[in-house]
């Protein structure tokens, strides 16, 4: 997966993204603003760029990861790129004070792979695992492209599942079974 994700040539990526992160606006659009928390992309990783200066524009407050320690990761708010600096793993982060994981609305999860059940395939460290039992409120969205999106995943017992997982075809609600009808047509052969 992530060699595949690596391999995804510059055109076809932005055209991919540019599609994703319109379901994404569309989506968050029909909730009132609240706090986004997103991820910075890394490597080849699904880039939420426009999704963020969307949210920004429109009254959300966004929250970045930033890793505490070794096993710890929290929320921090960001006003501006201008905010986040080299962290943990060479990763921009904001510095500033931890946002209460409880007060967070929307939470964008990165991944190498999801699945149809919202079980997801990290890079091994447990961050996200670790976190978002902290965040029932929540609703967590895993963003990828549509290739990463399989049928089934292995999962273990301390894995956490997104409820949603959002590529470029749409917003695949996992316990509705099915993409959310945003209105304005299909959403793509995916489904």
């Amino acid at each position: 997966m992530l060699q595949w994700r690596d391999d995804l040539g510059a055109a076809d990526r932005e055209k991919r993204e540019a599609a994703l992160a319109a379901w994404a606006t569309r989506w968050l659009g029909g909730m009132p603003p609240g706090i986004l928390m997103a991820y910075v992309a890394i490597r080849s990783e699904v880039n939420l760029k426009p999704v963020v200066e969307w949210a920004w524009n429109r009254g959300w407050t966004v929250a970045f990861p930033r890793v505490e320690d070794s096993h710890r990761m929290s929320a921090v708010a960001a006003d501006s790129w201008e905010a986040l600096s080299p962290g943990a793993f060479g990763i921009p982060e904001p510095t500033g004070p931890a946002l209460s994981p409880g007060d967070l609305d929307v939470i964008v999860v990165p991944g190498a792979a999801f699945d149809r059940l919202g079980r997801r395939l990290g890079y091994g460290q447990g961050f996200y695992d670790r976190f978002l039992p902290q965040v029932p409120q929540a609703k967590v969205v895993g963003a990828a492209f549509a290739e990463q999106w399989v049928d089934a995943l292995p999962a273990d017992p301390h894995d956490v599942p997104v409820q949603y997982v959002l590529t470029e075809y749409g917003v695949w609600s996992v316990q509705d079974r099915g993409f959310v009808d945003l209105g304005g047509g299909t959403t793509g052969e995916r489904g």
